[in-house]
């Protein structure tokens, strides 16, 4: 557990705190728009629906894009 953080992975470890608040935020999100779903109204619980869609999908190409630029660069460096 001592090598969790160190100086060669700090921004790994950055970069999974940032993707975790992100997972937390799209979670505390749908937790609302369910709940208050019984007080909207239909054109504003879809639209919570589909504002969380777009965020889950950008959400999910982001972190792939993340995690693809960081294994291209680990591989130039380690072919270099």
């Amino acid at each position: 557990m001592k090598n969790f953080i160190n100086a060669s992975n700090w921004f790994y470890r950055l970069q999974q705190l940032v993707i975790l608040i992100l997972h937390f935020v799209l979670l505390y999100w749908m937790f609302y728009a369910l709940t208050e779903s019984g007080s909207l109204t239909t054109f504003e619980v879809s639209m919570h629906f589909v504002g969380m869609a777009i965020f889950g999908a950008s959400l999910i190409r982001g972190c792939a894009y993340w995690a693809r630029y960081h294994h291209l660069k680990e591989q130039t460096q380690n072919h270099a």
